[in-house]
């Protein structure tokens, strides 16, 4: 049951939530979610691209992606172009994060990086991009 009055209004009106659902909520799941709603906003995942090679949505090195809140893709900081392939892989990476910040962890230790979805050439698709993945403090 959700005690925190903030969280209340948020869950039922920016999530929609029911009274119902509400009554589910732990309490330990709550103190996680006060704690990922303090402190998700002082971070940013960023997913630069370190290799491209015949990639089809026309990825660079040096281009990347940048994820606000562990959930949105910040179109300003973004200059890659979108391809979800590529943003897909990322979507794990943004978990990662988030469990970091629900769980009190060490939210900027290092994250492996990923390739995009295309297998190349050789397993009949075109190309592949690498990327290098930070959690960066704001």
């Amino acid at each position: 049951m959700i005690k925190d009055e903030g969280l209340k209004m948020m869950a039922s009106g920016v999530f929609g939530m029911s009274e119902e659902d509400m009554e589910k909520v732990t309490p330990e799941l709550e103190k996680q979610l006060l704690n990922a709603m303090a402190k998700v906003g002082n971070y940013r995942l960023v997913a630069e691209v370190v290799s491209a090679k015949y990639c089809f949505a026309g990825l660079q090195p040096g281009q990347k992606y940048v994820v606000e809140n562990a959930q949105q893709l910040n179109m300003e900081a973004t200059d890659a172009p979108i391809c979800l392939g590529a943003v897909r892989e990322l979507i794990e990476r943004a978990h990662i994060m988030m469990d970091r910040v629900y769980h009190d962890g060490d939210v900027t230790a290092p994250v492996s990086g990923y390739r995009c979805t295309d297998p190349g050439l050789d397993l009949g698709g075109l190309g592949g991009v690498e990327f290098k993945v930070t959690i960066e403090e704001k």
